[in-house]
């Protein structure tokens, strides 16, 4: 498929650090929700299949673009899709800040949700009950598939945060490479057993991000994150087993070294007793430490 038509977009608006776009699947989510409510003749409804996924998902972006500025990140371009957000992050390599960053926008989504299931509780009219809860089920969906850690939503970049402390950076993206996959074919799976033509889309979509997502780890850049991973060192390049056991191979290092210390002033001081009062000076205790540290000493050479 050509990569200009799948990622064309249309601009909304564009500040002095910002830009704001709309993709062209934004526009499918719109039609499948318009051509449901035209099915059902709930005429009243349909512009809410406008309004409704598009401020849904322009608040779910900015609460990504607050989080990211207020953990020292910067953000440049936002784009509204389908059920998910192509937000350029640019954010501190910290697991915590990634983390904070990418699950904003699902927090944001919760939030709405419940908001609009605690409003729509009360009496209201017959439109205002089924907008409140059409609006509750929009942010529901958006919420539950940014979970995922599929790559086309924010639970790519939770699940690296995620799985980061745990077993390094480099196998955090290989492993939500992994689940990907998963949820790209479990997807397609339950689309065709649905017969929910949205779903499968959504399958298909991530599948093909997926694939391409996995090209470039293979070639050593994680297009979540923006870097080339296979050349981070240091502490963000090590799972949290990996720091415990570098650690513990300090703290060995040196109580080693204190022992080798402390034995050597034990025979230095030996050695001068030897050396003014002859070999016969030393009792059976200090011939004993003698010949003990000395064994050491060989042993280590």
């Amino acid at each position: 498929m050509d990569n200009a038509f799948w990622s064309w977009s249309l601009k909304i608006y564009r500040t002095s650090s910002l830009e704001v776009r709309a993709s062209w699947m934004l526009g499918v989510w719109m039609l499948f929700d318009v051509m449901k409510f035209a099915k059902a003749e709930l005429w009243s409804l349909v512009p809410l299949a406008i309004f409704v996924p598009f401020l849904s998902m322009y608040l779910h972006a900015m609460a990504h673009v607050f989080v990211a500025r207020l953990v020292g990140g910067t953000v440049d371009r936002t784009v509204l899709s389908i059920l998910n957000d192509q937000t350029h992050l640019h954010l501190p390599m910290e697991p915590g800040k990634q983390f904070a960053a990418g699950v904003a926008g699902p927090l944001m989504s919760l939030f709405l949700w419940l908001g609009f299931e605690f409003i729509g509780k009360a009496e209201h009219g017959t439109w205002i009950t089924s907008a409140l809860a059409y609006a509750a089920a929009t942010n529901f969906w958006i919420f539950a598939w940014n979970l995922l850690a599929c790559a086309i939503f924010d639970g790519a970049r939770i699940w690296r945060a995620i799985l980061w402390p745990l077993f390094g950076l480099r196998q955090a993206i290989r492993w939500t490479v992994i689940l990907s996959y998963m949820c790209s074919i479990g997807m397609i799976g339950l689309s065709i057993w649905s017969t929910d033509w949205l779903f499968l889309f959504l399958g298909i979509a991530c599948l093909f991000v997926t694939i391409n997502e996995h090209r470039s780890v293979k070639l050593g850049f994680d297009p979540i994150l923006q870097i080339e991973f296979e050349n981070v060192e240091g502490r963000c390049s090590q799972s949290w087993f990996g720091r415990w056991q570098q650690r513990r191979s300090v703290r060995a290092r040196e109580r080693q070294q204190r022992e080798e210390d402390q034995e050597q002033l034990i025979l230095d001081r030996l050695l001068v007793k030897v050396s003014e009062q002859g070999l016969p000076s030393l009792t059976a205790a200090e011939r004993s430490s003698l010949q003990r540290i000395s064994r050491k000493q060989k042993e280590r050479q």
